[in-house]
């Protein structure tokens, strides 16, 4: 007795009920402007980095609403929409959106340069 095999596999199927998993955001490189750019959901997270090296750290608010920089051998500070600020880091980098609306930050490395 032969068993003829077609060659196609049969897939897994489908539990019922069940979801497709969300993709998290991820920063994007804008080439024109050559800085990092993340789009932060409304009372959520970015975290930007957890193991930097020691590096200067440029972040601009582009609003709508405030966000929370907490910056590991820098600075914790709010930034308001527009805000424009440059600080020392290394470590764990996150920004957190305390507002109702979805801000959009631009951010970029700077590296430290020793002798």
């Amino acid at each position: 007795m032969s068993t003829k095999k077609t060659g196609k596999s049969k897939a897994a199927p489908k539990r019922k009920g069940t979801v497709p998993a969300k993709r998290s955001a991820v920063p994007a490189h804008d080439v024109a402007s050559g800085h990092w750019t993340q789009t932060i959901e409304p009372k959520r997270t970015a975290f930007i980095s957890e193991t930097l090296m020691p590096v200067h750290f440029v972040i601009k608010n582009h609003g709508p609403g405030p966000v929370f920089l907490v910056a590991q051998g820098g600075k914790q500070m709010d930034l308001s929409p527009d805000a424009l600020h440059a600080t020392y880091a290394h470590g764990i980098i996150s920004v957190e959106n305390r507002s109702e609306k979805r801000v959009l930050i631009e951010f970029d490395f700077l590296p430290i340069f020793r002798k």
